[in-house]
């Protein structure tokens, strides 16, 4: 299914997906896989399958992940694994980046996933909203208008779910919850990805 990785012939972040290969082609992975697929925000989560209670999923996050460089690794690094089901969360680096608007950052989001539904016409789809973080907050109403059109899309759809995930990391105030970020204020902490992990394990589907 995977080959230990060569020269893949591109910049794009190719120390960590050189990486994923080389794990990847050890094998072992799950016959039902659920492919977790997306940005730093995913790669910097390693205890994502004992947080979620399950064995069937893979990660497959790289750091500085976009709409357009998970559509260039599609063939490289999803479509081998046949995954059953994907959680997709990029649109971070898109927007700050990358220089991208939400409504363009959307557009890729339509690429990337018209070709998952291609390759996988029984998987099920779903997508994380995308954070808002300290940092980078100069982005935030970008970032509102990437999540909404991703909201608006998913819904009423029976083969894809948008997953708020947010909520519990934006105070009162309506800005982000530092306690919950590294020092960088842009990657989640401990304590932030138990706030996902408390919120993905209740979403329907998902892990059933």
């Amino acid at each position: 299914m995977y080959k230990a990785p060569e020269d893949i012939r591109t910049n794009r972040f190719e120390d960590d997906v050189t990486g994923l290969l080389t794990r990847l082609s050890r094998g072992g992975l799950p016959e039902r896989p659920i492919a977790f697929y997306g940005s730093s925000s995913f790669r910097l989560w390693p205890s994502v399958n004992r947080d979620l209670g399950s064995l069937d999923i893979v990660n497959l996050g790289f750091g500085g992940g976009t709409y357009l460089s998970g559509l260039h690794y599609f063939d490289t690094l999803l479509a081998p694994l046949n995954p059953a089901k994907v959680v997709l969360y990029f649109g971070e680096n898109d927007i700050a980046n990358d220089g991208l608007t939400g409504a363009s950052a959307f557009a890729n989001f339509l690429k990337l996933q018209d070709r998952i539904g291609t390759a996988f016409p029984q998987a099920q789809l779903f997508v994380l909203e995308t954070k808002q973080s300290p940092t980078r907050w100069i982005y935030a109403d970008e970032v509102d208008t990437l999540n909404a059109l991703q909201r608006e899309w998913c819904e009423g759809r029976p083969d894809a779910r948008f997953v708020a995930t947010s909520a519990g990391l934006i105070g009162e105030n309506g800005r982000p919850i530092g306690r919950y970020y590294e020092g960088d204020f842009i990657h989640l902490n401990a304590s932030g990805y138990a706030i996902w992990a408390d919120i993905l394990r209740r979403e329907p589907g998902l892990l059933t």
